[in-house]
Order: structure tokens, then C-alpha cells, then sequence
């Protein structure tokens, strides 16, 4: 018969790995913290469409996905970079917890570029398109922009 461990978490557990001292939430980690918040202003200049002010994760998710202005053929390729995105602040914030390593934001945007050509490639009408084009041009690549 096994038992169960039960495993309080003191205060600075709970703080977030941002350095901000805040209490980690899922909200506060994805949309408000302020070094992980700085990567969706990089991802936003990237994508090159206007900053959202969060007020939930679901929120959030449906504003980006249905950036006003864009073709309805982007809505699934902004789903795409959001839920990478969501991908890569987890894994940072794990890497950050687990071994005490971050790495600088330009990096974490290289790596959303990146997942997102690789998750987006199989999918992409033409394969004319290399990553460096996805990378400075994403919505070309989709046929969306010209």
C-alpha cells in the first residue's frame, strides 16, 4: 500500500521565475509577467500586427488568432504562432525552475519562428518558401500578404 505525500509549497515557490515576485498564475505567466510579456511584443512586431491587452489567457488566444485586418486563411496560422508561443514561454519557465537557465528573448522569438515554420511546412501550399522567408515574411509564405 503506497501513501500519499502530501507537499506544501512555501511562498517563494509560488513566486514567479520572471524575477518579478509576483504570484505565478497561469494568467500572470502566459500574459502578464513582465520578461515573459516582453516576448509577445517581439512576436507581435514579427507578425507585424497591433499588441492586445490581455484580460484572459481564452481571451487572448481569440484576439490573436483573429487579428482585425487579416484574411480569415492568417486566423489559423496566428493560432499556430500563439499556441507555439504558449509552447516556448512553458519551456523557458520550466528551464528557468528546473535548472536556473534562461535564455534572452531574441532567442525565444528564434525559437517561435522556428516551431512554427516546422509545425506550419507540411501544411504550407507552396514549398517554395524557405525558413529565412517564414522568418522575416510569415504571412507571404501563406499567400495571406503581398
Amino acid at each position: 500500500m503506497s501513501e500519499c505525500v502530501s507537499v506544501v509549497l512555501q511562498h517563494v515557490d509560488a513566486t514567479c521565475v520572471g524575477g518579478c515576485s509576483c504570484m505565478e498564475s497561469a494568467v500572470h505567466l502566459f500574459l502578464l509577467c513582465n520578461l515573459f510579456g516582453s516576448l509577445w511584443h517581439l512576436i507581435y512586431q514579427w507578425v507585424d500586427i497591433s499588441f492586445i491587452t490581455p484580460t484572459s489567457i481564452a481571451d487572448h488566444f481569440h484576439h490573436f488568432g483573429q487579428s482585425a485586418g487579416l484574411p480569415r486563411s492568417a486566423h489559423s496560422y496566428l493560432q499556430l504562432i500563439w499556441h507555439t508561443s504558449v509552447r516556448v514561454i512553458w519551456k523557458e519557465r520550466n528551464n528557468m525552475f528546473f535548472q536556473n537557465k534562461a535564455h534572452n528573448m531574441t532567442k525565444l522569438l528564434d525559437y517561435v519562428k522556428l516551431l512554427s515554420f516546422l509545425w506550419l511546412k507540411p501544411n504550407m501550399l507552396t514549398s517554395a518558401f524557405s525558413y529565412n522567408d517564414g522568418w522575416r515574411h510569415p504571412f507571404l509564405c501563406m499567400g495571406v500578404r503581398e
